[in-house]
């Protein structure tokens, strides 16, 4: 807490004022040992907490889950829409509080992120860091509809592969996917046949976005205007598709989960998978971590400093 040298000098200090007035008081020899020896005890505790004791190891254990978690996240315009829970909300803060939701109670695990919008990219493939994970989620911003080129749900699925393949590699491992989009189609692609990656995953949810009404969608690149759609002659409006996200959901044998209704069943499927969990101890080596000791000098200290507090109230009494 302070310099070495900084302490005992203070507690040298403190110490020779004790004993100064503790040897002036009009008490007896004894009376006047006992109370030295116990301000001796008291003094020396908390000088080895001061000094903060610790103990260095350069192996340890870590404990993690036995669980690879991959969002797969559609990063389109129309992810953009402002129909999240039937308000003016967009549909990507849901998203976002959803995933920092799923991360909360799954800490521990692998998480990776892979999202599309005209080509896909993996942002993160399986980390312990999870801070990394929200922080990639928090940079999520609009794009802008003259970059835009449609929409298609197929374009993530070699890279859902590729780290699933990883995943699968692992011993005791289980692949948890969360896929998260609005399901529009609109470049006019037929959606792809997931169900080859279902033998990878072992549970997780395709979460769809929007709502059948729809909702319009800020210009990433114009923050005080909406993509207009020149056809219509209007502001374009996205809406949800369904078909294609539990099409998805069927493929991949997950639960489809229509997050425009809110979050329960998303705490239901979570649950589930924490109970198919179990957590792993690991070992480590090359990284030192510092324990501290100074709470087994506490706990005697309190009780000297309580005994000390007794012994005045008592004599104060007498």
């Amino acid at each position: 807490m302070l310099p070495l040298g900084v302490l005992v000098l203070v507690f040298a200090l403190l110490f020779l004022l004790t004993s100064y007035f503790v040897i002036r008081n009009k008490v007896n020899t004894r009376e006047k040992i006992f109370t030295l020896a116990r301000m001796t005890i008291i003094y020396l505790l908390a000088f080895i907490i001061g000094v903060r004791p610790v103990v260095v190891e350069t192996k340890y254990e870590f404990a993690t889950k036995n669980l690879d978690v991959l969002f797969v996240v559609d990063n389109t315009i129309s992810m953009w829409a402002q129909d999240y829970m039937d308000s003016r909300k967009e549909r990507m803060e849901g998203v976002i509080k959803d995933a920092g939701y799923i991360m909360n109670e799954l800490a521990g695990s692998n998480f990776g992120l892979v999202t599309f919008d005209d080509t896909a990219h993996v942002l993160s493939p399986f980390t312990q860091d999870m801070q990394y994970i929200r922080d990639l989620f928090e940079t999520f911003k609009a794009p802008e509809s003259y970059y835009a080129n449609g929409s298609d749900l197929s374009i993530p699925y070699q890279d859902i592969e590729a780290l699933l393949l990883s995943s699968s590699r692992k011993e005791n491992r289980k692949t948890i996917v969360f896929y998260i989009s609005d399901g529009e189609i609109t470049n006019g692609k037929e959606l792809k046949d997931y169900s080859e990656l279902s033998q990878y995953i072992d549970s997780g949810a395709v979460m769809g976005y929007g709502s059948e009404k729809g909702g319009k969608m800020k210009d990433g690149g114009y923050s005080s205007r909406y993509v207009y759609d020149y056809n219509l002659h209007q502001d374009a409006v996205s809406r949800i598709d369904e078909a294609n996200l539990q099409k998805i959901a069927e493929d991949l044998g997950l639960t489809y989960l229509n997050m425009n209704n809110g979050s329960t069943g998303l705490h239901g499927a979570v649950e589930i998978i924490k109970e198919g969990s179990k957590t792993v101890i690991e070992s480590g080596e090359g990284a030192e971590i510092e324990k501290d000791l100074y709470f087994y000098f506490a706990i005697p200290l309190a009780l000297m400093v309580l005994f000390e507090i007794f012994i005045v109230v008592r004599k104060g009494r007498l």
